[in-house]
C-alpha cells in the first residue's frame, strides 16, 4: 500500500514540476512580447482587454476548452475528463506564480532580447509538456481538445492540433482586432513556438523521457504497444536467426535469399510486408512507399511533433517499426531457423542469442553499376536511386535503432560484395556461422542439409 501511495507521489511531483516549467515558458514568451504559443494566446489577449492576471485568464480559457470538448464529444464525455478542471486551476496558479517570481527581470527593450526571451520560452514549454505529460494522469484541456477533436471526427491527433490550434489563434486575432484594432499578443513568436515547441519536445523524448517514465513507474506508447510480444528466445542449438542488412546495390537480398536457399530455410523480405500491414494497420502501399523513402530528421520531426501530445497513438512509421518488432521477435520464437533481410532485425533480435547479424557493404561505384543494370537505368539515376535509399535507411535505423547503421560492433560479420561475389559471400556467411558455433560450443544446425554439403 505504501509502495503505491510512494508511485503517486513521485508521479505528482514530475506532474507539477512540468506544468511549473512550462508556465515559467510561458511568462518568457508574454516577456517577449513577439506573441505566445497558440494554446495560451486566447487567455493572453483576454489578459491584456481585461487587465485581469494572466494566470486566472489561462484557467478560465482552459475552461471554456473543456466546455468545447463537452460540445465536441456529447455522450462520450467521460466523467473523469473533469479532472482536467484540475489541471486548469493548477496550471492557472502556476502561471500567476511564474508572473510573479520573475516579475524582477526587466522587459526587453531592443528586439534580439525580445527574441532571446522567445528562444528562451520554446524549449521550457517543450520540456514541460514532455514532463508533466510522462506520469500519464491527465492532461490540461489545451492539450485534451485536440484528442477530443480526433475521438469525434478520427483523425490524427496531429491534424486535429492544427485545427484547434487555427481556431484558437482565430478567436484571439478576431478579439485582438475588435478591442485594439490591430494585432496585439499575437504575432510572428506564436508561428514560431507553434512549429518548434513540438519538433524541441521530440529531441526531449528521445534524450531523457526514459529515465522519467522508470521513475514515475510508466511505460513509453512503444513498450506499451509491444507488451504482447514475444520476448528474447532462450538459446537453441537447433535453430540460427540469421538477420542481413545491406547497402542498396551490394545484392544484399540475391544474397540472403541464395543463403536461405542454400541452408534450406525460411527467407523473410518483402513479403513481410502483408504482414506489418495487418499489425500495424497501414496499408501496403504506405508501407511499400514509406519504408525505404522516410524524411528528413527535421522534416519528419515537424510532421510527427503532435504526436507526442497523443499519450496513445503513434505517428505512422513508429507504428510500423512496433509491428516490424512484434513480427520478428514472433519469427524468432519459431523452433525453425531463418533468414531476415533488413527492417532493423540486427538491432530488434541483437539481445537474442540465437541471431547472427550480417552487414552487406560495396564501394559505391560498383553499387551504382550493379544498381543501373539491374533497373535499365542511366548511371546518374541509379547513382541517386542509391544515395537517396541508403540515406532513408540511415534515418530510419538511426531514430528507431537509435544507433548508428552500418558500425561494424553491431554485427557478427561485414562483407564487401564486390571483392566476393554473391556466391563468395554466401559461403563466408556460412563459413562463419559454423565458427561462430563451435566458439560457443554450440552444434551448427545446418550439418546434414544436401546444399550445404556441396
Amino acid at each position: 500500500m505504501f509502495e503505491k501511495v510512494f508511485v503517486w507521489i513521485k508521479r505528482g511531483l514530475v506532474y507539477c514540476l512540468g506544468l511549473f516549467i512550462m508556465a515559467l515558458g510561458v511568462t518568457f514568451s508574454v516577456k517577449s512580447a513577439l506573441g505566445v504559443s497558440p494554446v495560451t494566446s486566447l487567455a493572453h489577449v483576454v489578459s491584456l482587454i481585461t487587465r485581469i492576471d494572466l494566470g486566472i485568464c489561462t484557467t478560465l480559457s482552459y475552461v471554456f476548452y473543456l466546455i468545447i470538448e463537452l460540445v465536441i464529444l456529447r455522450k462520450d464525455f467521460k466523467p473523469d475528463m473533469l479532472l482536467q478542471l484540475i489541471a486548469s486551476f493548477l496550471f492557472g496558479a502556476l502561471v500567476s506564480l511564474a508572473t510573479r517570481l520573475t516579475g524582477f527581470i526587466p522587459a526587453p527593450q531592443t528586439y534580439f532580447l525580445r527574441f532571446v526571451f522567445l528562444l528562451i520560452s520554446i524549449p521550457l514549454i517543450a520540456f514541460g509538456v514532455m514532463l508533466y505529460l510522462s506520469p500519464q494522469i491527465w492532461p490540461t484541456p489545451g492539450d485534451g481538445l485536440p484528442l477530443s477533436l480526433s475521438k469525434r471526427i478520427d483523425r490524427p491527433v496531429p491534424n486535429c492540433k492544427i485545427i484547434t490550434d487555427c481556431g484558437i489563434v482565430a478567436l484571439s486575432v478576431i478579439l485582438s482586432l475588435l478591442f485594439f484594432r490591430k494585432l496585439n499578443g499575437i504575432r510572428e513568436g506564436t508561428v514560431i513556438s507553434a512549429l518548434t515547441v513540438g519538433i524541441v519536445m521530440k529531441y526531449f523524448i528521445r534524450l531523457c523521457q526514459a529515465p522519467i517514465l522508470r521513475f514515475v513507474e510508466r511505460q513509453s506508447k512503444l513498450e506499451r504497444a509491444l507488451e504482447d510480444a514475444e520476448g528474447v528466445s532462450p538459446a537453441d542449438e537447433n535453430k540460427i536467426i540469421v538477420t542481413i542488412s545491406w547497402e542498396l546495390g551490394c545484392g544484399g537480398e540475391a544474397i540472403a535469399e541464395r543463403l536461405a536457399k542454400k541452408l534450406g530455410i525460411r527467407f523473410y523480405g518483402n513479403q513481410l510486408i502483408p504482414l506489418e500491414a495487418k499489425v500495424s494497420g497501414l496499408s501496403e502501399e504506405y508501407i511499400t512507399a514509406h519504408e525505404q523513402n522516410m524524411s528528413r530528421g527535421v522534416i519528419y520531426d515537424l510532421t510527427t511533433a503532435n504526436y507526442a501530445l497523443d499519450s496513445e497513438n503513434m505517428p505512422p512509421l513508429e507504428r510500423l517499426f512496433a509491428a516490424q518488432m512484434k513480427i520478428q521477435r514472433s519469427i524468432a520464437a519459431q523452433p525453425e531457423s531463418s533468414v531476415i533481410l533488413g527492417r532493423c532485425s540486427d538491432y530488434i533480435l541483437y539481445e537474442d542469442p540465437n541471431s547472427f547479424r550480417v552487414f552487406i557493404h560495396a564501394n559505391p561505384k560498383y553499387r551504382t553499376r550493379r544498381i543501373s543494370e539491374k533497373r535499365g537505368s542511366s548511371l546518374d539515376d541509379a547513382r541517386y536511386e542509391m544515395t537517396h535509399a541508403d540515406a532513408a535507411r540511415k534515418r530510419y535505423y538511426e531514430i528507431f535503432a537509435n544507433r548508428a547503421w552500418g558500425r561494424t560492433m553491431n554485427y557478427n560479420l561485414t562483407l564487401d560484395s564486390e571483392r566476393f561475389d554473391d556466391e563468395g559471400c554466401v559461403a563466408l556467411i556460412i563459413d562463419a556461422i559454423k565458427v561462430w558455433c563451435r566458439i560457443r560450443g554450440r552444434r551448427y544446425p545446418f550439418a546434414g542439409h544436401v546444399e550445404d554439403r556441396d
